[in-house]
């Protein structure tokens, strides 16, 4: 059930604004109000503002916060019940409210103790000093292992089980979660033996599995812990937890191959840095990072491997609907040894240099062709074709003008007869459009969008409307997904609508129907209210859509003569319809 609206009112009144927002911002009191620098934002004059009267903390610069509810949402980076529960406590407050159990606590207990023996070890032990000489020669200090929560398996075959075993936990569950396995004879013993550990926190902070990286001479250089039902390789990026802050005020994330990149991003001064640990990006691993931003900076290895994986991140990345440019660091070195080797202001000047997308994957495509062989450039026009395929026509143009000029011919020869390129007057390498709604429709899909948003600012109205419409008045069937999935799915969670935590409640297909035909409208922008005759005059424009559709197919087979009536029925019905429609009209 939502949570009632008066409790609501109560924490964010009784709650200590200032208390609450101090841990977070250094705050100065200004006459009634306290100033600081943004926590959302990478602020470089004190923008944030709280007022203790009005029970709000808000950035006066990019927007963010709000009430104590939405801040502690926000900063914390959980659910709106979570905000209320943890909110309501302190205060005494009870709250009716399901925060979703988890049902992987006691697999998550045991990670954090294994994460917490590792990095114990490490420190405390004489195979640790050779562990942190190495860390030392990589330039790895120990405010940089805090950070990392870096950790170290020992020599002892089986000195994790033994611990794990002693503080009670299932070996099971161990052997479940990848951390020691099982021999023959029903003996454990650990899956990591000396080896540097890194743990691969989730999106909540939580560790769900390692990567350990070898002290000695063996062939396996990295050895992660397998699948498991809590941690799924895809669907996780290294230290984005850790990054999130830095990534929400740089507006920004840099992405890497592996956790020595990130490590030397962190001791740079970019802290907004994440890693796919050596595997190629996923398209779950693109919406996590759509959650904290827009924006990817790809930072991948400099050679031909790493270009390769450039080049399929960009098209994940793009399918996600996310901004990305790329940095191509000198001499092919990868970004932890450009750091060695050029320093720390060197790196950060490296990272403004960045190029487009299109740039790279144009010079990618040319890279090892022969552009004097025939063959050759017949590959290379095909290549930029498949590059330029989705691009608008003045982007096409750029780049048709240096593919003639690369391969010394004239403009008009990459601009086949065929227009399999496309011609000026058209767009070319477009997918082909949908259907435009029928012109008679138009009013009723404009109605549907306005009704929708109209409900995304009042629950008691959103549930007006949707029993008003029901499954029988609808215009677009998209419009209609949404909407069952914000009274079936958001409603029952949260009563007040936040834009940021609705969309991340959608899946990827509904959001893209969200983006392009609610939030990019005119009405959404504008955030309209909509008074008690609006929404009365918008429902009864959608109530007569049933009579418009049926004369829409009674004039299409008027047209098409349909073998299933004569045209005289057809006349007739559709007469018999429209005096129907006009008894009804209502002006919208």
């Amino acid at each position: 059930m939502p949570i009632d609206r008066h409790i609501i009112d109560q924490i964010n009144e009784k709650t200590d604004i200032v208390a609450l927002v101090s841990p977070y911002v250094n705050l100065v009191k200004k006459g009634k109000n306290y100033m600081g620098q943004c926590p959302f934002h990478d602020d470089k004059s004190p923008s944030f503002s709280v007022s203790p009267e009005k029970h709000l903390a808000k950035c006066m610069a990019c927007g963010e916060g709000g009430s104590p509810i939405v801040f502690y949402q926000k900063i914390k980076n959980v659910s709106f019940p979570e905000a209320v529960k943890a909110l309501a406590q302190p205060l005494g407050i009870e709250v009716d409210v399901e925060v979703n159990s988890n049902p992987t606590l006691k697999e998550h207990e045991l990670m954090k103790e294994a994460s917490s023996f590792y990095t114990f070890y490490l420190s405390n032990s004489t195979y640790g000093k050779t562990a942190l000489n190495y860390l030392e020669k990589r330039g790895i200090l120990k405010e940089d292992i805090a950070h990392f929560e870096i950790g170290l398996a020992p020599k002892e075959k089986d000195a994790l089980y033994q611990i794990l075993k002693n503080k009670g936990f299932d070996p099971t569950m161990m052997v479940d979660l990848g951390l020691v396995k099982q021999r023959e004879d029903g003996s454990y013993y650990d899956l990591m033996t000396k080896r540097i550990t890194f743990p691969i926190h989730d999106k909540e902070g939580r560790v769900v599995g390692f990567s350990g990286r070898t002290l000695e001479d063996d062939p396996v250089k990295y050895l992660n812990t397998p699948e498991t039902k809590i941690f799924k390789k895809g669907e996780v990026l290294y230290h984005l937890f850790q990054a999130s802050r830095d990534i929400r005020m740089k507006k920004k994330v840099i992405l890497y191959e592996g956790f020595f990149d990130v490590i030397a991003s962190y001791k740079s001064g970019l802290g907004n840095a994440v890693a796919t640990m050596g595997t190629a990006l996923t398209k779950q691993q693109a919406l996590l990072l759509k959650q904290v931003t827009s924006d990817v900076l790809i930072a991948y290895d400099g050679d031909n491997a790493g270009q390769q994986a450039t080049m399929k991140a960009i098209q994940i990345l793009e399918e996600a609907r996310l901004r990305i440019d790329i940095v191509s660091l000198k001499d092919g070195l990868d970004p932890d040894d450009y750091l060695k080797k050029y320093g720390p202001e060197a790196f950060q000047v490296a990272f403004t240099k960045t190029v487009d997308p299109l740039v790279f994957s144009y010079e990618f495509h040319k890279k090892g062709l022969d552009l004097k062989n025939s063959n050759d450039i017949q590959e290379f026009k095909t290549r930029i074709k498949r590059m330029l395929r989705l691009k608008d026509q003045s982007i096409q143009e750029i780049y048709l003008k240096q593919l003639a000029k690369d391969i010394g011919s004239s403009y008009d020869s990459v601009m086949p007869k065929d227009n399999s390129y496309g011609t000026p007057d058209q767009k070319p390498f477009l997918p082909k459009p949908k259907p435009a709604p029928v012109k008679s429709l138009k009013k009723y899909y404009s109605a549907e969008i306005q009704l929708f948003i109209a409900m995304t600012l009042n629950y008691d109205d959103a549930r007006r409307i949707d029993d008003a419409l029901g499954t029988q008045y609808v215009a677009d069937v998209d419009l209609f997904k949404l909407r069952g999935h914000l009274m079936l799915g958001y409603y029952k969670t949260y009563e007040i609508f936040d834009l940021e935590t609705y969309k991340s409640t959608l899946t990827p297909e509904l959001l893209d129907v969200f983006e392009s035909k609610v939030e990019n409208t005119l009405v959404w922008k504008i955030t309209p209210k909509f008074e008690e005759t609006n929404i009365t005059d918008l429902l009864s424009v959608m109530k007569n859509i049933i009579n418009e559709k049926r004369y829409i197919q009674v004039m299409e087979a008027i047209k098409n003569e349909n073998e299933a009536y004569t045209q005289t029925a057809y006349v007739e019905e559709q007469k018999k319809i429209k005096n129907q429609m006009e008894k009804g009209k209502v002006k919208s």
